[in-house]
């Protein structure tokens, strides 16, 4: 079977024990000689695809998982125990995040906050959270998260940039 991904899931095939596949430009995908690819879910593709989530360090470590079971893989351990003190940490931190209410443009960082314990809502917010990719005027109580440019391609180092950014922007300011 010929695997393909994208450059922005190369890091959770290697963390999941996958070594065969072959990483490609998401504008290559359709042309490129492959199987199947495992890439974001919201990714349109002519080819069989495996859908992976990103977005949250739950959403990784349940994609890595499923990739291991589908392929037979053994993971790398010392790399789902950081993911999961990551998941912890963050759980602890849930309770004093409730109360701040933000608006939230893109569905990928939604998922992010929602899962960091912020309240998103459409009215009422104390704060708007966009992407940078977005065509939106920046205003005071606005917040860009970078998403694809300028962005590490390590999975984890792109999850832990993205948080700790929310995190400092929208508790700090309480």
């Amino acid at each position: 079977m010929k695997i393909l991904t994208t450059p922005m899931c190369d890091d959770v095939l290697k963390i999941a024990g996958i070594r065969d596949y072959r990483v490609v430009l998401p504008s290559e995908i359709n042309d490129a000689d492959g199987d199947v690819i495992i890439t974001l879910s919201e990714t349109e593709v002519n080819i069989d695809k495996i859908p992976i989530k990103l977005n949250s360090y739950k959403q990784l470590l349940d994609s890595i998982m499923m990739l291991c079971e589908r392929f037979n893989t053994n993971f790398d351990c010392e790399k789902i125990e950081y993911i999961k003190n990551l998941i912890n940490q963050n759980n602890e931190k849930k309770d004093k995040r409730k109360d701040i209410k933000v608006k939230v443009y893109a569905n990928f960082l939604k998922d992010t906050l929602v899962d960091m314990g912020f309240n998103v809502v459409d009215e009422d917010y104390d704060y708007i959270v966009v992407a940078d990719y977005m065509d939106v005027e920046i205003e005071d109580d606005m917040i860009v998260v970078s998403s694809h440019k300028n962005v590490s391609r390590n999975i984890i180092d792109r999850l832990n940039e993205r948080y700790e950014l929310l995190e400092n922007k929208l508790c700090m300011q309480q």
